[in-house]
């Protein structure tokens, strides 16, 4: 079987989809099955803030360019739909949800973030939630995992333009080379109630993949034979 869709039958996306739960507005929450799932099979998602949507568009690129049956690892193209449709980085009751998940580390109260990536600092504010995992689409995800059960995550974001490890995993090291970023320890500042946080709690290896500033446009020029390969990237 060839290793990717011809482009012309790339518009639509076919692959199986199944909902594990509900958004704040009512929005599914889906999720992609791998059709070749495995016990070492791994989840990538995208779309946890609704104004990152080079991933999302990059990473929905790939799924719809290699063909379902090659797929060994799950999918979630949109984590905050809400968020997506609105061109918010928090859900719709306002809540960054990377800082809402119940890590050791959750902080109430607010935090903030920069207005875009030319800002020289932080000082837009959002809520972390009334409490852990208070949003649906936190408490959903974390419910899908249990689940799951998958070998690793990878979480797609922006801007940072890199690859975030601790562990320094085959998957980390095979993808920073894939897509020409740095591996790197720490993004450098805290992230308390972060979805790698909670990963690191309940010992799932998270792997953060920072696209740079850059638009979808060229986000898919540049990284669709990354994505498209992680999808059925096989531990060595």
């Amino acid at each position: 079987m060839t290793m990717q869709q011809p482009r012309s039958q790339r518009g639509a996306l076919t692959a199986e989809r199944k909902q594990y739960g509900n958004s704040a507005l009512g929005a599914p929450l889906l999720w992609f099955p791998a059709p070749l799932a495995a016990r070492d099979s791994g989840l990538i998602l995208a779309g946890t803030h609704g104004d990152e949507s080079a991933a999302v568009v990059t990473l929905s690129c790939a799924l719809r360019t290699l063909p379902a049956p090659l797929r060994q690892h799950h999918v979630i193209l949109a984590v905050n739909p809400d968020g997506c449709q609105l061109g918010l980085r928090a859900n719709a009751n306002g809540v960054d949800l990377n800082r809402n998940f119940p890590a050791a580390n959750w902080q109430a109260g607010e935090t903030v973030y920069r207005w875009n990536s030319i800002a020289e600092q932080r000082d837009v504010r959002l809520s972390t939630g009334a409490r852990a995992a208070s949003e649906p689409e936190t408490a959903a995800l974390c419910q899908l995992i249990h689940a799951l059960r998958p070998a690793w995550v990878v979480s797609l974001h922006e801007p940072l333009a890199c690859i975030e490890d601790p562990q320094h995993s085959e998957p980390a090291r095979w993808l920073a080379e894939q897509m020409g970023l740095p591996l790197v320890s720490s993004v450098g500042y805290s992230t308390p109630g972060s979805f790698g946080s909670w990963c690191a709690d309940i010992g799932l290896p998270c792997i953060t993949a920072e696209l740079p500033p850059i638009s979808a446009d060229e986000a898919t020029e540049r990284y669709l034979p990354a994505l498209t390969g992680l999808l059925h990237w096989e531990n060595r």
